[in-house]
């Protein structure tokens, strides 16, 4: 059907958790009429890395003809670049919608299905993006370590301080957007790295396209690097992303 989303898993040395993660993946999609092609993208981990995944995918394959093989990217470009990269091979004659979820299973393959059957619904216009939220309170089920909740306030007052983005939490690791609406917007996005979400976010809402946030649960898998080094380049990054913007509105 026309309703097709690619998903793409962005991977920087996964080795270790990507293989259950993916084999629940597709069996979750497996017994779904969710229409879905998943891709696995490496995003430069070296060719140790990179064969591992091949040969991952290559098996999984043998059982779900909706795993697609694998883009490796040869030069680290963060994981916007790896998440760019999978998009940009989606044709418009084959997909109606781009997505990603993180590899590291915070989010289960479960709630990644429940996640993306909601964007083929009620969804004509196509003008809806799908953004998912860490909330707690909303009935959902979020663990995370301290340390990462309070950079992660932090990190919220920041972003609402400086862009106007009607969502809760801009960096949840799962999100799906209509292609159309990533073509509209492709040549604007300049972030690669940690906060390409937020400037991903402000492009889409100046085209008039729609936030909806979807609460889901998350849990915080072991391996996750936040140093407090990477949450001051964040902030950076964001400054840089404000002004890009200031200064592209006049474009």
């Amino acid at each position: 059907s026309l309703d097709q989303i690619l998903l793409v898993v962005p991977c920087y040395k996964e080795g270790a958790r990507l293989p259950k993660f993916l084999k629940e993946l597709c069996e979750a999609f497996d017994h779904s009429d969710c229409p879905v092609s998943i891709m696995t993208v490496d995003d430069g981990s070296g060719p140790e890395e990179a064969k591992k995944m091949e040969s991952l995918v290559s098996g999984l394959q043998n059982s779900y003809d909706f795993l697609l093989d694998p883009l490796l990217v040869q030069k680290n470009q963060g994981k916007g670049g790896a998440i760019y990269s999978g998009w940009d091979t989606a044709d418009v004659n084959d997909f109606r919608w781009v997505a990603f979820v993180d590899a590291d299973g915070a989010i289960s393959s479960q709630e990644t299905l429940r996640f993306l059957s909601l964007a083929t619904q009620d969804n004509a216009e196509k003008k809806k993006c799908l953004w998912s939220i860490r909330v707690k309170g909303q009935g959902k089920d979020i663990q995370r370590t301290p340390i990462r909740n309070i950079l992660g306030n932090v990190f919220r007052v920041i972003v609402k301080c400086l862009f106007n983005i009607p969502v809760k939490d801009t960096q949840c690791g799962l999100k799906c957007i209509p292609l159309k609406a990533y073509h509209e917007i492709r040549t604007r996005l300049t972030e690669r790295r940690f906060v390409f979400d937020v400037e991903l976010a402000s492009l889409l809402i100046r085209k008039k396209y729609q936030l909806k946030q979807v609460a889901i649960d998350w849990q915080e898998s072991p391996g996750s690097t936040v140093k407090i080094s990477s949450a001051f380049r964040m902030a950076a990054s964001l400054l840089v992303i404000r002004l890009r913007l200031f200064l592209g509105n006049n474009n």
